[in-house]
């Protein structure tokens, strides 16, 4: 078969690398210093070569990670994107329009029933905030908080993810050990800023997205995870007073399998970097 005239592929790789560089710089340039509230229940060497030490990252991202991510970027904006539609037919039924057109009596209106808007909860969605926790040095962006006419409170926090992931998680053969609880010490974290923020907090949802089949979970977290992502800040802050943590297995790393992928392997140096590059 014959090659392509045009390498299709570097393109959209050199976009997808773009876009997440940009990304970078919006949301992190000038704040290098701060912990990324992602980065919870991460390793701790790592999280100090990246925000105690600033070291610039020696392993490159392979080019295949960049659309993965980038599918993960596209699917936040889509969703953000379909909460401020919510937004805008609750508040604004009568100017909000899906077409370029700013008439407010175009047949393209897709809300024109106002019985049907009426009924409508007006839920409010605060989008892509970020936060600040200024005790622990921690600073980061959450999803999605909603806030509804009672006055409770809302976070959600959105993760996609590929079929066998889901299987493990969902499956009828899922993981009963579940050796990581990232997400949820990072939903905790952000959990302690919006509490501090909007004065409570009466629920916390990881929200899954299947890439492969569009399915979709909701899964509720315990706000005890709040307390455990402050604790495991604090626990941070305290040994990077130190200097370099130790290696410890559970710690740093948090799973060894990690270290192979770490942008930060080389100034770390584990003990078994050479078996590491193979």
């Amino acid at each position: 078969m014959k090659d392509s005239p045009i390498n299709i592929k570097e393109i959209y790789n050199d976009y997808a690398l773009y876009q997440r560089e940009q990304n970078r710089i919006n949301r992190y340039e000038g704040n290098e210093s701060w912990y990324h509230a992602s980065g919870a229940g991460s390793c701790s060497r790592k999280l100090y070569f990246e925000s105690v030490e600033r070291a610039t990252p020696t392993t490159p991202i392979e080019r295949k990670s960049h659309r993965i991510l980038r599918l993960g970027t596209i699917l936040h904006n889509d969703f953000e994107e379909a909460f401020k539609l919510y937004n805008n037919r609750i508040f604004n039924p009568l100017v909000y329009n899906t077409s370029t057109n700013t008439s407010t009596n175009t047949s393209t209106n897709i809300h024109s029933n106002k019985k049907e808007i009426k009924n409508k909860e007006k839920i409010t969605f605060h989008l892509e905030d970020e936060i600040r926790i200024e005790e622990l040095n921690v600073r980061g962006f959450y999803d999605m908080v909603a806030e509804k006419p009672d006055s409770s409170v809302y976070l959600y926090d959105l993760k996609s993810t590929a079929s066998y992931s889901w299987t493990m998680k969902f499956g009828r053969n899922k993981a009963t050990n579940k050796l990581s609880i990232h997400y949820e010490l990072q939903l905790g974290t952000y959990g302690l800023a919006v509490k501090e923020k909007f004065g409570r907090l009466d629920g916390m949802f990881l929200l899954f997205y299947n890439k492969d089949n569009s399915q979709m979970k909701q899964v509720e977290i315990p706000q005890s995870f709040i307390s455990r992502a402050y604790l495991f800040w604090k626990n941070v802050n305290d040994e990077h007073k130190m200097g370099v943590p130790m290696f410890r297995q559970g710690v740093s790393p948090v799973q060894s399998w990690q270290c192979k992928y770490c942008q930060f392997l080389d100034h770390c140096n584990p003990p078994n970097i050479k078996e590491l590059k193979k």
